[in-house]
């Protein structure tokens, strides 16, 4: 997985990042109320032999110290030595319950015994450390010397009282909470990434891009600022879906370059991608251009062209197709500019087999004839076979993927079928995210998708000069409503 790959996993999941990272700081804090916090005090006791000073005494003395003191060591946690600590101090506790609290320990290079106890608050832990140094002290001196003469055999002397600490034991209550926020995240990236990895569902171009080598015209991004209505005069469209919108319009007119005129299929692996909204734009998007442009609702099984552009669909393609008006009649014309509308006409009962004659062919090629630009807007090739015919008829078949919305075996699917069939085939990714370069650069140069009305320049294609157009009312349309959100 690339590192683009891997951010773009966890933007598209920050919300199940945060989640985790609540709940695991959240964890933490009430690890920190279960396991209140314990502070440690140790004292350090000197370990000495009487001796005259001669050497040879002294080494002796030095010897017979490291063999006692480890038994030392051990007797810290003996009931003889605690219960006076736990009369001293007057403990809720028992002997054998404050060995847990208390240890020694010594290192075997010097004559020093630490004795280590620890308590839920500073004062006590120092008050306990004490208390075990003196009576372990105590417990030494009357084993090492029962008969309580005046010299003592071995002498324990505090070396180091004990202090309260200033700081507790392991982490404070905003290290846990620290901690259980980072596991929260890992857990959150974990999940993220297997998520990633079984996800099938097509969102970027790369993700196309391992489907199929067919190639990308354009990536189309959202504009939730335009609401779509059923009018001559709705919203505009522009920013950066506008510019996508040409960018697709120049690559198709390159495309077709050599052509006299072009007959593009718009069409979608299923229902829902945005197919018919970019048939639209596109159609008028190429009009303002200066082409002379054609849009046929070629779905009859659900036609939605003629409802979103506010026309009559009463007549259109199947009254052609069944001889019963001239084709010049059955046109309307929408917009300012050379843009006619073919509906769809009434549902009949047979759609591939109508599509399938030589009427349609002869209808295709008059349209081709008369206009720069044929724009079919199809049915979903998956459900059923009605645009497999009609790519038979177009010059180029644009595929719509909706991002977020179709699985990577259905784009694949689909490319297959038109491959067996020999169309060629160009890919729109609809509804794609911007990434923050993009967004950035796109700021950089003034264009923002969230504010229509921007204007866009497009070619004369009459006088081949560039003019500035007005992005004026070209409807942002969906599949799957009166009124929607492109």
């Amino acid at each position: 997985m690339k590192i683009q790959q891997f951010l773009y996993l966890l933007r598209r999941h920050i919300v199940l990042l945060i989640v985790t990272m609540v709940a695991g700081g959240l964890a933490g804090f009430g690890a920190s109320v279960l396991f209140p916090p314990s502070y440690t005090a140790r004292t350090e006791l000197f370990v000495s032999v009487p001796t005259s000073g001669d050497p040879y005494e002294m080494r002796m003395a030095s010897d017979f110290i490291k063999e006692r003191i480890q038994t030392y060591v051990g007797m810290v946690g003996s009931e003889s030595v605690l219960e006076p600590v736990v009369s001293e101090l007057e403990l809720d506790t028992t002997a054998e319950d404050l060995a847990g609290q208390v240890e020694a320990f010594s290192d075997p290079e010097t004559v020093l015994i630490t004795v280590q106890a620890r308590a839920a608050d500073a004062d006590g832990a120092a008050r306990l450390s004490t208390a075990v140094a003196r009576s372990l002290t105590e417990r030494i001196g009357r084993l090492e010397n029962p008969g309580k003469t005046d010299s003592a055999a071995i002498d324990l002397i505090e070396a180091n009282a004990a202090v309260a600490p200033t700081k507790s034991d392991g982490l404070p209550q905003v290290g846990f909470v620290l901690i259980g926020a980072l596991l929260g995240l890992a857990v959150g990236t974990a999940i993220a990434v297997v998520r990633g990895m079984f996800d099938s569902v097509v969102r970027t171009k790369d993700d196309l891009a391992a489907i199929t080598s067919a190639p990308l015209m354009a990536a189309v991004p959202e504009d939730r600022s335009i609401v779509h209505e059923s009018t001559r005069d709705g919203p505009a469209i522009a920013g950066v879906r506008g510019e996508s919108i040409l960018r697709l319009r120049t690559n198709l007119r390159f495309a077709h370059v050599d052509d006299d005129s072009s007959v593009l299929l718009v069409t979608s692996a299923q229902q829902g991608e945005g197919k018919t909204t970019l048939s639209v734009d596109l159609a008028i998007a190429s009009a303002r251009a200066g082409q002379r442009v054609v849009l046929v609702d070629a779905d009859l099984r659900r036609p939605n062209v003629s409802s979103r552009l506010g026309l009559e669909n009463a007549v259109g393609l199947t009254t052609a197709l069944v001889g019963g008006l001239d084709l010049s009649d059955l046109l309307q014309s929408w917009g300012e500019h050379d843009l006619s509308v073919l509906a769809a006409g009434e549902i009949p009962p047979n759609p591939t087999e109508l599509l399938e004659t030589r009427a349609m062919a002869e209808l295709v090629s008059e349209l081709a004839g008369r206009f720069d630009l044929v724009i079919l807007d199809g049915p979903p090739l998956l459900p059923v076979a009605d645009s497999l015919v009609l790519s038979r008829l177009a010059s180029r078949t644009i595929l719509v993927a909706g991002a977020g919305r179709v699985k990577a075996r259905a784009v694949a699917e689909s490319v297959r079928a038109l491959d067996e069939l020999g169309a060629p085939i160009g890919l729109v990714l609809n509804r794609s995210e911007l990434s923050s370069a993009e967004v950035d650069r796109n700021r950089t140069y003034g264009i923002d998708s969230a504010q229509p009305g921007v204007h866009l320049i497009s070619a004369d294609v009459a006088s081949g000069t560039a003019t500035g157009l007005p992005t004026g009312p070209m409807p942002l349309i969906r599949d799957d409503g009166d009124t929607a959100r492109s």
